[in-house]
């Protein structure tokens, strides 16, 4: 699978203080498989099921706090 890294600062913070980290759809592409993961503190990656929509031409990915981590999709 292809792999996109992101990094804590990509998140912006909406005015419910949701966290959000925006990936355009061009990267993944349409109906993909897609699989977040964070990094943990030993630089393994554990799988989490975050709030992910669709809007305009991004992919929303949203969490409770901002992660460094890696989307998992099919290429």
């Amino acid at each position: 699978m292809a792999h996109k890294i992101f990094k804590k600062e990509d998140f912006r913070r909406d005015e419910t203080g949701i966290y959000i980290l925006e990936v355009p759809k061009a990267i993944v592409g349409i109906g993909a498989d897609l699989i977040i993961e964070r990094e943990t503190a030993d630089g393994e990656y554990e799988i989490v099921q975050a709030d992910i929509h669709r809007h305009n031409d991004d992919i929303l990915i949203k969490w409770s706090e901002p992660f460094d981590g890696r989307l998992l999709y099919d290429a």
